[in-house]
């Protein structure tokens, strides 16, 4: 996977990823927003954060059931 930074100049997309909300919608399909700091070439992310990775860690060990979209929309705090 090749991931190449996009610049987005339109106002109103600007806006929606500005807003504080954790994903955006495109029709049926809903993508997670999350700020990257540096991407090296290696085309993964490296974390940086302490949080995060204490976030991640966390996540990638414990029992990760599939969630409702209610489920996640309760989460999200939606």
């Amino acid at each position: 996977m090749n991931v190449k930074p996009i610049k987005i100049d339109h106002k109103d997309i600007k806006q929606a990823i500005q807003s504080g909300e954790l994903y955006f919608q495109v029709g049926e399909r809903k993508y997670l927003l999350m700020e990257v700091e540096d991407l090296k070439t290696s085309d993964c992310y490296e974390v940086t954060d302490t949080e995060e990775e204490n976030q991640l860690l966390q996540a990638l060990e414990n029992d990760n059931p599939l969630l409702s979209e209610e489920e996640i929309n309760k989460m999200l705090g939606q």
